[in-house]
């Protein structure tokens, strides 16, 4: 099984290039991992996937939603390897933008807007998903308005 992330970020997506390709489609992929030895239980999975999203690209995130899922091939066709992908969504908390070199050849914030064409179906699916299931963004009460933080009510 293998886990990845769709960081989002003010109308942005993190990108990834990896010098072996993960994800079916294209060199651009997302940052993720291939998981070996797992315990059930216990969140390890969005835990693991926390801790490789630091160590990778050097960013915080929010909580996970799973926004995508699907079978990939890899190997000889006479013998494949299926490997479980998931995609978890979530939005960047905090950090600055470093991909280890090891890992990543680059890294950057592409404007969501531009992933409508040529994208692999799954990336198309799951952009789709994680606008179904995060909530709408809260504005902040301005001053005209009845409501505000620490305020009474305006009558």
């Amino acid at each position: 099984m293998a886990v990845f992330a769709l960081v989002r970020q003010q109308g942005n997506v993190l990108l990834v290039r990896p010098h072996h390709l993960l994800l079916p489609g294209g060199p651009q992929s997302l940052p993720g991992h291939i998981m070996l030895d797992t315990e059930p239980g216990l969140g390890v999975v969005e835990t693991g996937l926390r801790r490789h999203l630091l160590s990778q690209v050097g960013i915080a995130v929010s909580d996970f939603r799973l926004v995508g899922s699907h079978i990939s091939r890899s190997g000889r066709p006479e013998h494949p390897t299926l490997r479980m992908n998931l995609i978890f969504g979530t939005e960047y908390c905090s950090g600055i933008l470093n991909p280890q070199p090891d890992m990543f050849k680059s890294a950057l914030w592409v404007p969501q807007a531009q992933l409508v064409d040529n994208v692999p179906e799954w990336l198309r699916s799951a952009l789709h998903e994680l606008e179904q299931v995060t909530p709408p963004s809260v504005t902040p009460a301005t001053e005209g308005s009845g409501l505000g933080l620490f305020r009474r009510r305006q009558t």
